[in-house]
């Protein structure tokens, strides 16, 4: 699947006829827009596709046409056509094809066709003689019309008032300058707190009169780039994340799995996503599980029940001791103490002197300790 994505884009390109020195030129622009469908960063070029009958150099890209894309950024690409005195009136066409660079051969994507048409340059009307003083008449007429549209610029301003679009999501940005005939650039702000894709500057301001077909750049947060603290404790990734670019930590308990307790098991989001600066990052974390309250002393049976019901493993040793035998005497790790789980607990086991297993040791001491077989 193409890493890359071009939305549909106008069918036809409109062109007209531009005058330089003595030769008629068709000349037009064609707007599309390329998006990163991954969630990784790539590097990607555009190149132009001629169809049937149209020539390559009829083609040019309006900046770089290699860019480097965020992942699920866009780029905005403006395409200029201009034509030769010498082309043929008629219908012609082309593509637009946007390319991974570390996979150019596999990895690319294809706009729909656009056409656009050549018209046969404008025939000039045969020129008349005038007498001397229609010129007088003209002169001062045009005299008159020049002051006015000196006047009504000077009060008005020539072009159409760029819109504000500033803190606008990209692709309403774009949408926005696009129906009002501005070319669209997009450069990264990677020194913005505010969510990946939102405009935070434009290049001419708001309200600036413009031309049509015009260029207005726009300045979009990239975010900042995540550290992954899967398999960290939760204090150390906590710590991780807020010195990476003041992220915010939100904790969130999930299942004992096995992991030591406060094991950062889950984060969301996950590298190689781009995050505000300041942005919010949840991190799902093993809790444990607490040994259990074992009243010492207790018996054998209810002590190795209750942590196998826990999901503890019990590991018993005897100690030789005078008493009530059989009782478990002692709980490594104490009782509340969280532990993985499937974690081994220590219960000592009083053994009575008299035990053979005691008698064979010699003389009882307090600390003496006889092993016994696990509880199945």
């Amino acid at each position: 699947m193409p890493s890359f994505e071009i939305p549909d884009i106008p069918p036809k390109a409109q062109l007209k006829h531009e005058t330089e020195g003595d030769q008629t030129f068709s000349t037009g622009a064609v707007t599309f827009t390329v998006t990163n469908k991954t969630n990784q960063g790539l590097s990607g070029r555009v190149t132009i596709e001629p169809q049937g009958e149209a020539k390559a150099e009829w083609f040019s890209v309006d900046g770089e046409s290699e860019r480097q894309f965020t992942a699920t950024g866009t780029h905005t690409f403006t395409v200029r056509i201009k034509t030769p005195p010498t082309a043929m009136a008629g219908t012609y066409s082309l593509k637009v094809r946007a390319v991974a660079i570390n996979d150019p051969d596999n990895d690319f994507a294809e706009s729909p066709v656009v056409v656009f048409d050549i018209a046969a340059p404008p025939v000039a009307a045969p020129k008349k003689g005038l007498p001397w003083w229609i010129f007088a008449v003209i002169g001062g007429g045009v005299a008159v019309v020049a002051g006015v549209v000196v006047a009504i610029m000077l009060f008005t301003g020539g072009g159409t008032k760029v819109p504000n679009v500033v803190d606008l999501p990209l692709a309403e940005a774009q949408q926005k300058l696009t129906e009002a005939k501005f070319t669209v650039v997009t450069t990264d702000d990677a020194d913005s707190d505010k969510a990946p894709g939102i405009v935070t500057g434009q290049d001419p301001a708001a309200e600036t009169k413009l031309d049509e077909g015009g260029q207005v750049t726009l300045r979009v947060a990239a975010g900042a780039e995540l550290p992954n603290v899967v398999g960290q404790l939760f204090p150390a990734a906590d710590s991780t994340l807020r010195a990476s670019h003041g992220f915010r930590v939100e904790r969130i308990t999930g299942p004992a799995g096995g992991k030591a307790p406060e094991t950062v098991i889950g984060q969301d989001p996950m590298p190689p996503a781009q995050l505000a600066r300041g942005g919010t990052v949840k991190l799902t974390v093993d809790p444990g599980i607490g040994v259990p309250a074992i009243a010492v002393p207790a018996t054998q049976q209810a002590a190795t029940s209750s942590l196998q019901s826990a999901g503890l493993a019990p590991r018993l040793s005897g100690r030789c001791e005078a008493g009530t035998p059989d009782q478990v005497i002692a709980v490594v790790p104490a009782p509340g103490t969280l532990v993985a789980k499937g974690s081994a607990v220590d219960l000592t086991i009083r053994v009575s002197p008299s035990n053979i297993g005691c008698r064979l040791r010699g003389p009882i001491r307090s600390d003496e300790r006889v092993v016994l077989r696990p509880t199945p």
